[in-house]
């Protein structure tokens, strides 16, 4: 597993310098935050197709540039994953876009799912210091969608480091967004995970709770993709105390097991 840079760490490097010595905060404040594009409603209004549009390049590299890059950046308070939000950011503006998906990475198993339906006005952007000026947030959910979907599209997909095998084996029950993200955050320190399913495709509230016209399964499917070459394994029409119990994963070899069978 990779040693990440701290966040101050990453502010001090070079570039992050120049970025900020390059556009005054006033300039910056003035921007006005980007508005998504959307399917118009009477064509979307016929079909299941996803409704929010994401970002172009453009408009990304101007939304990035509303960053302060601020030296204690609150954002990363409201972050449930912890994610370094200033590093992507700045990437984005510099125009290094895998850069920016890679460290979303570090600490999101689901950068593409979480930049589309993750509650960012009520986490990390209502903790964005624009807010305290009475300004509006910069759009942090739409640049983390934006980073994820472009490496996506880009076909150069990064694989999150994985430190050496432990030889304990995790279950994880149940693959919604919990025990997706457990399970990305283990396999990374080196445990061998097995998701467990009942039903018959991974991904949880993913797939069976959020339309598609919201969170594509295709955009899900990715993000499964990415854990399994990560080397999570996972198991499906398989529920855990009824076709398996508790005490046959201990008697299997499993050392811990993470309950995520949802509410």
């Amino acid at each position: 597993m990779e040693t990440i840079p701290t966040v101050a760490e990453r502010r001090a490097e070079s570039w992050r310098e120049e970025l900020r010595q390059g556009m005054k905060a006033k300039e910056r404040t003035a921007i006005h935050r980007v508005e998504m594009n959307e399917l118009d409603p009477d064509y979307r209004s016929h079909n299941n197709e996803e409704v929010n549009q994401g970002l172009t390049e453009e408009q990304a590299l101007r939304e990035a540039q509303r960053c302060l890059d601020c030296v204690t950046p609150t954002c990363m308070e409201g972050c449930p994953v912890s994610i370094q939000i200033p590093s992507f950011i700045k990437n984005i503006e510099r125009g290094n876009f895998l850069e920016a998906a890679r460290v979303l990475k570090e600490t999101s198993a689901l950068p593409a799912v979480c930049g589309r339906v993750c509650p960012q006005e009520k986490q990390c952007e209502s903790r964005c210091v624009h807010v305290k000026m009475k300004k509006a947030p910069v759009a942090i959910g739409y640049l983390e969608r934006f980073a994820a979907d472009y490496e996506r599209e880009s076909g150069q997909i990064a694989v999150p480091e994985c430190a050496p095998s432990k030889g304990i084996k995790i279950a994880v029950v149940g693959s919604g967004p919990a025990g997706l993200s457990f399970a990305g955050d283990m396999a990374k320190r080196g445990y061998d995970v097995t998701v467990f399913e009942a039903l018959h495709e991974i991904g949880g509230v993913l797939k069976y709770g959020i339309p598609e016209f919201r969170l594509p399964n295709r955009i899900v499917e990715v993000e499964i993709d990415g854990l399994r070459k990560m080397g999570v394994q996972f198991i499906t029409n398989c529920i855990v105390g009824k076709t398996i119990s508790y005490d046959d994963l201990h008697a299997d070899g499993f050392r811990g097991i993470f309950v995520a069978s949802g509410a």
